[in-house]
């Protein structure tokens, strides 16, 4: 399987290499791959909060209804993460 490379996708990589969300660009790609099919398929990412699109789009609605941001701190990440 191959795939051409660009100045734009190389970029991204890059990015998500420096912000330490991932530690190789075969680790960008394949987590980039997992949220597609996680998208295509209607639901979310593994151990997502959310079951469907249409769940997806009501959690979105209900964050940008609920107020002003707040700073994140690892209690509220880990709601959101349905570890709680």
């Amino acid at each position: 399987m191959g795939y051409s490379e660009t100045k734009h996708y190389n970029a991204i990589i890059e990015r998500q290499i420096r912000s330490g969300r991932a530690t190789s660009k075969s680790e960008v790609i394949h987590q980039a791959l997992e949220l597609l099919d996680a998208v295509t398929r209607g639901g979310g990412p593994p151990q997502s909060t959310f079951d469907d699109r249409e769940d997806l789009s009501r959690l979105l609605r209900a964050g940008l209804e609920s107020g002003p941001a707040r700073p994140m701190t690892d209690e509220r990440w880990a709601k959101i993460c349905g570890r709680k």
